[in-house]
């Protein structure tokens, strides 16, 4: 059953899908090849933001048994506030949509929010492992301010990414505060907009924190809308 976190905004659900379905994931993500992502190496697509994790080179989305579990889950939440998602809206080779990460002992997400515009409205992330540390943060003004005391470094790529948003009608806002830790078959739905970060995980191992997550209805005819209207004299003035 679905609860909601913060009202219209974060939702949560334990035994997201049949344990067996975790164990199975969890055996093709030990065994597949990854690529360390990190924010000082790869383009910023959502922001200035730093970030190390790791990318698993393995395509969920053509298991059709996981997938339908996974959509079956998700759609109790979106047939409610939303709209359902269809097997048709997924794009085979769409890793925006349907993707596994992991953790290493050098991997964190600093302050950032998503762009609407590129990811659509709503974000899940499924986790597969229970861990010390490694929560995902809602902060409020007051936990982001102590969050910058801490770490002020990140306080000058955020209120510089704040001003991109602004200048380009994107929604960004402080919704917390809220602090979710991760465990295994737990799964979390946020609208896109609220600011957040990651901790580190405490005596993190490589292939830790284990997620499926994406942002299901952005595919990439969607996309590819987004990109016409940006480039449409409407959009242009």
């Amino acid at each position: 059953m679905w609860k909601e976190l913060i009202k219209n905004e974060i939702w949560f659900t334990n035994k997201f899908i049949d344990e067996k379905y975790i164990d199975r994931i969890l055996d093709i993500v030990y065994k597949s090849d990854s690529k360390v992502l990190d924010g000082n190496e790869q383009p910023h697509i959502i922001s200035e933001s730093y970030y190390n994790y790791n990318h698993i080179k393995y395509n969920i989305r053509e298991d059709s048994e996981i997938l339908t579990r996974v959509l079956s889950k998700l759609n109790e939440l979106f047939e409610q506030i939303y709209k359902p998602i269809k097997p048709t809206d997924i794009d085979n080779e769409n890793v925006l949509q349907f993707t596994t990460k992991t953790f290493n002992p050098k991997s964190v997400y600093h302050v950032h929010t998503e762009r609407r515009d590129i990811y659509g409205d709503f974000v899940f992330i499924n986790y597969l492992t229970t861990e010390q540390g490694g929560e995902l943060v809602f902060p409020d003004k007051d936990l982001l301010s102590e969050h910058f005391l801490e770490f002020p470094n990140e306080k000058t790529n955020w209120e510089r990414y704040k001003l991109k948003l602004k200048e380009d009608n994107q929604p960004h806002y402080l919704a917390g505060p809220l602090v979710i830790k991760p465990k295994r078959n737990t799964c979390i739905v946020m609208r896109v907009g609220s600011a957040h970060f990651v901790k580190p995980v405490k005596n993190a191992k490589p292939g830790c924190r284990v997620v499926v997550t994406g942002w299901p209805y952005a595919n990439n005819k969607w996309r590819e809308l987004q990109k016409r209207n940006l480039r449409s004299p409407a959009n242009s003035l």
